[in-house]
């Protein structure tokens, strides 16, 4: 009689997608279950296109059953806990407890306010579809009331933070004011744009930094860097050593992400719910568990400093797993993981941007042709995750 060995994989993004199409495709004799709060994956990396409204949510959305091999079965529901030591999942609505030999745990970010009073409950927050589609519709319930009352406390906009997030939503945002100045019957003047955080794009040289605030500036942007954000509430921030007072109806907070709650809850060894894992993607506590994605830790050998979570580094996280549960099970020598990175990419709205290191070679851009160069990347990406079908999609 074939023994079937069980395999769970907890979250559909950018790892969880690769590690089930790996699974499937491996030959070996699996039960491959695959659980995800959402019936469908999304692009991560252009959720901020839909909190500006410069992109409609399905235009970055795959449906889980359309991308995902016959082999893998699909459970929609949420992760409650893992119980690491009897190698089981218990989930959130409906109860149930899934029993593993193997995990690949894939759970995803979340925001990360850093205890900020004031954060969670008044700041726009970009992390998934829901709140993305959230945000926008907030940007325009306040554009709306704008046109109504002539509050210009309602054309006052900060977003806090000074990273990738933060940059390429600043870029959106800047491209659609000229419209909604046209919409709702205001003078692009009167609409302020401030970022707020202690530097701005910091991952980049000093060059494409400067282009980048200098683009920014030009279409209305308003920096306040060195400084970071004390407090939100529902009528601006309180920002600086002297506790300036900035009037905005419209916070969007982009100053940071965690790993998934759940990392925590389940006991994991971890800082901010991200787990640093052996070079083969293993946890460090349990040896059948392979921790991916953004709830992973991976030392850069040569800096001695973890990589930032991104969607391409997923991917080859997922790889790496995949190929080093198939040695275990083979007898064969796992495979360390290395990082090849295919380029840092910073659109700043759709018509310009910066990069750098783009396929591994030394190379720099600004200027219009970044954005197809990072849509190219996410074509690739989701040709790696999906298939030819999920490339062509967007």
């Amino acid at each position: 009689m074939l023994i079937m060995t069980d395999v769970l994989v907890l979250g559909a993004g950018y790892a969880g997608l690769r590690a089930c199409k790996q699974l499937a495709k491996s030959k070996l004799d699996l039960n491959i279950t695959l659980v995800n709060k959402n019936s469908y994956n999304y692009d991560a990396t252009a959720l901020e296109t839909v909190a500006a409204g410069a992109t409609a949510p399905e235009n970055i959305m795959m449906d889980i059953a359309d991308v995902t091999s016959n082999k893998v079965h699909f459970i929609q529901d949420e992760v409650e806990v893992i119980n690491r030591n009897q190698n089981s999942v218990v989930l959130k609505n409906s109860k149930q407890e899934l029993k593993y030999d193997y995990l690949f745990n894939a759970l995803g970010f979340e925001p990360e306010t850093f205890g900020t009073p004031g954060a969670d409950e008044y700041a726009l927050q970009i992390s998934n579809i829901d709140n993305a589609v959230a945000d926008y519709e907030t940007v325009v319930k306040h554009l709306e009331t704008y046109q109504k009352t002539g509050n210009k406390d309602y054309l006052s906009m900060v977003v806090v933070g000074g990273g990738l997030t933060s940059a390429e939503l600043l870029g959106e945002l800047v491209h659609q004011i000229p419209k909604w100045a046209r919409k709702y019957g205001f003078d692009k003047a009167d609409f302020q744009l401030t970022c707020i955080g202690p530097n701005l794009l910091s991952m980049f040289d000093e060059k494409q930094r400067a282009y980048a605030q200098r683009y920014l500036e030009k279409h209305g942007v308003k920096f306040i860097l060195g400084q970071n954000v004390k407090s939100v509430s529902d009528t601006g921030v309180i920002y600086g050593d002297n506790n300036h007072n900035l009037p905005a109806r419209t916070v969007f907070w982009t100053a940071g992400v965690s790993g998934s709650h759940v990392i925590e809850k389940s006991g994991y060894p971890e800082h901010r719910d991200r787990v640093a894992v052996n070079d083969d993607m293993t946890s460090p506590t349990n040896a059948n568990e392979y921790i991916i994605g953004d709830v992973a830790a991976v030392k850069d050998q040569s800096t001695g400093r973890f990589y930032p979570p991104t969607g391409q580094i997923a991917i080859q996280e997922a790889n790496i797993a995949v190929a080093n549960l198939k040695a275990k099970l083979t007898h064969s020598k796992p495979v360390p993981f290395t990082y090849r990175s295919l380029g840092t990419v910073c659109s700043l709205g759709p018509t310009t941007g910066i990069a750098y290191d783009l396929l591994g070679f030394p190379i720099k851009l600004t200027g219009i042709l970044v954005p197809t160069i990072k849509n190219l990347i996410f074509k690739r990406s989701a040709f790696e995750l999906s298939g030819l079908k999920a490339a062509l999609q967007r």
